[in-house]
C-alpha cells in the first residue's frame, strides 16, 4: 500500500496494487460515467470557489477548471486543526491528505537534509473538504456556511 503500514507514513518505496477482478468489473461499468462524474465534481469545486468568502481560507487556484478533475478540494488555513474540529462539530467530515512532506518520509531518507520551508508550512495548513459528484446544493451550502462563519 504505497510502501506504508500506517497511512501517510511511507517507510519504503511502494505502489498500490489492490485492484482485484471484482473491482475491475465494477470499474469497467463505472468508466462509462467518468466524464459525467468529472463534470459534476467541477461544478462542485466551482461552487466552492465562488462561495467560500472567508479571509482565513486560502482557496486552490486553477487557470482552467476544465483541466482539473478535482479528486480532492484542498483549502489552506493557518488554523487548520481548529477549523477541522469546528467543522467536525457541525457534522462535516474533512481530511488531512499528505500531512508529511515527501522529503520527510522514511522512504526518501536521502532527502531528509533538504530544507523546504514552503512545503513544510503548506503541509501544516492543508485540509480537504468534502467533494463528490453527488453532493447536492443543500450539502454544499451547509459546508460553505460554516467555513464562512469560522473565525
Amino acid at each position: 500500500n504505497y510502501g506504508s503500514k500506517e497511512k501517510y507514513h511511507h517507510e519504503y518505496l511502494g505502489f498500490n496494487s489492490r485492484l482485484d477482478e471484482i473491482q475491475a468489473a465494477i470499474l469497467r461499468v463505472k468508466l462509462r460515467y467518468l466524464d459525467e462524474e468529472i463534470e459534476n465534481r467541477r461544478k462542485v469545486a466551482q461552487y466552492y470557489l465562488e462561495n467560500i468568502k472567508n479571509e482565513r481560507i486560502i482557496l486552490p487556484k486553477v487557470e482552467r477548471n476544465e483541466s482539473h478533475v478535482w479528486h480532492l478540494f484542498v483549502i489552506r488555513t493557518k488554523n487548520r486543526d481548529t477549523l477541522q474540529e469546528f467543522l467536525k462539530r457541525k457534522g462535516i467530515q474533512t481530511q488531512i491528505h499528505y500531512p508529511i512532506p515527501i522529503h520527510k518520509q522514511k522512504a526518501f531518507r536521502e532527502l531528509y537534509y533538504l530544507k523546504l520551508p514552503i512545503t513544510e508550512s503548506v503541509c501544516k495548513e492543508i485540509l480537504s473538504l468534502p467533494i463528490s459528484g453527488y453532493l447536492n446544493f443543500e450539502e454544499l451550502s451547509y459546508v460553505i456556511k460554516y467555513i464562512n462563519e469560522f473565525t
